[in-house]
């Protein structure tokens, strides 16, 4: 599959580069450099990939400035290639950036969760099909990591564990053999000598003279003897020290062994129960969620959603339901929250509503809801008010907000209608991609 850069390339929408490898090779790098950016922070990938698929992204935003700045290191004299600002070549680069890291962690729900209703209202041109891709893949990795598969509860094969054979226990032992020893002895001090049961005996290499006839022979003969009995000991005590240091290493090594066994078993144990705890949170999940759809009975309100007006349903669902949820969750969460706001009266599927009008009745209604729920969100790193949900949080916690002002800052035509569920949905997807960078 081709990447961002190429396909950007091809579309013609990147200028004087075709055929130049080493300017491709400079922004390559500066694509680089920008994913390592965002690898250490995981909330500019928020505005990152609303400013990258954005054709009308103003240059003044903090992701275009971070491209232009990474490019200007790789390549100095880059703005002397074009007439005007190339935004496009800083959006391919903030494409890119968003796609190296797109596999790393919950990054791929971030954007995807970010930018999955957003597209729809950007002005795209030729590169709609590309960016169409790129988010259904971003949709694809989001889902995989949400989704527990199928649990499998039986235990990966371990080898048994087996001890070697434990050395003997004389080996450990330094041994004397005695009466060989009485013997050389008895021989070293004299030619003849009474053993132990009083008989007349020979010792091992005698002595050739005694004490009394020959003091000074008999010392030197005495000595000479002794001194080889003694170097003799040390020598076999030598050589059982030797072997009991191999034997020792053995048992070192045997112990490696065990520890080694013993941990790659503790480990497979420990990867089955996180398995079958994250089964068990996601079965939670799911009852939580059906719970909730079927009571439509707002927790942080203490209150049915029937008691609201459409409108403000539809803003207070999306925010409920993230707490019954553990994220990033499946794609199918998000639809059944519409399914559950769609069983509100006048909250239909086929009913459209002015983006300003419902902005106007949150507004004058907002005192009706204990907006704590909010405090979590609202600090939350936002850099910018451009997407529905953070224009929505501006509505509900400042009463004097201006409407048009808000609109006109963000990327949403000012025509903009949408179906209740259909925005709830888009709130619900967003502030989850917020929950995900605090997280991170």
């Amino acid at each position: 599959m081709d990447t961002i850069l190429d396909s950007f390339l091809s579309l013609g929408l990147i200028e004087n580069i075709d055929g130049n490898d080493e300017r491709y090779t400079k922004i390559e790098q500066a694509a680089q450099k920008l994913a390592e950016y965002y690898r250490e922070k995981h909330e500019q990938l928020i505005p990152a990939i609303i400013c990258g698929l954005n054709p009308d992204v103003s240059l003044d935003e903090l992701p275009i400035n971070k491209a232009k700045e990474l490019l200007q290191n790789e390549w100095k004299a880059f703005l002397t290639a074009y007439t005007d600002e190339p935004v496009n070549l800083y959006r391919s680069i903030i494409l890119e950036a968003c796609s190296l890291v797109s596999e790393e962690e919950n990054n791929a729900a971030i954007m995807w969760l970010t930018a999955c209703d957003a597209l729809p209202l950007l002005r795209v041109g030729k590169e709609e099909n590309v960016l169409r891709t790129f988010l259904l893949s971003l949709g694809r990795i989001a889902e995989q990591n949400a989704i527990v598969g199928e649990l499998d509860l039986s235990f990966r094969k371990e080898k048994p564990i087996k001890l070697d054979e434990l050395p003997a226990r004389d080996i450990l032992e330094l041994n004397v053999d005695e009466d060989n020893l009485y013997e050389r002895i008895a021989g070293a001090a004299g030619a003849q000598y009474t053993n132990k049961v009083g008989q007349t005996a020979i010792g091992q290499n005698p002595n050739r003279y005694w004490a009394h006839n020959n003091g000074a022979g008999w010392v030197g003969d005495f000595a000479e003897r002794m001194s080889q009995i003694i170097t003799s000991e040390f020598d076999s005590f030598k050589e059982q020290l030797i072997t009991n240091d191999k034997t020792l290493v053995s048992l070192d090594s045997l112990k490696v062994s065990v520890e080694k066994t013993l941990n790659e078993q503790r480990l497979a144990i420990q990867r089955q129960q996180k398995a079958f705890l994250n089964y068990q949170k996601q079965e939670q999940t799911r009852l939580n969620i059906l719970w909730w759809s079927e009571a439509l009975y707002s927790s942080s309100q203490k209150k049915s959603y029937r008691s609201y007006q459409p409108e403000v349903a539809s803003v207070l669902m999306p925010y409920d339901l993230l707490e019954e949820i553990q994220t990033p969750s499946p794609a199918s969460v998000a639809f059944t929250l519409s399914e559950a706001l769609s069983k509100l009266p006048e909250c239909g599927h086929n009913r459209d509503y002015s983006f300003y009008e419902i902005l106007t009745k949150i507004r004058n209604e907002r005192t009706q809801l204990d907006l704590s729920l909010l405090d979590e969100l609202v600090s939350s790193p936002r850099e910018n008010s451009s997407n529905i949900g953070d224009i929505i949080i501006q509505v509900l916690t400042d009463e004097h907000c201006d409407l048009d002002s808000l609109i006109e800052r963000s990327f949403i035509p000012q025509e903009w209608r949408c179906s209740l569920p259909e925005l709830s949905r888009a709130i619900f997807r967003q502030e989850q991609a917020y929950r995900l960078v605090m997280e991170a």
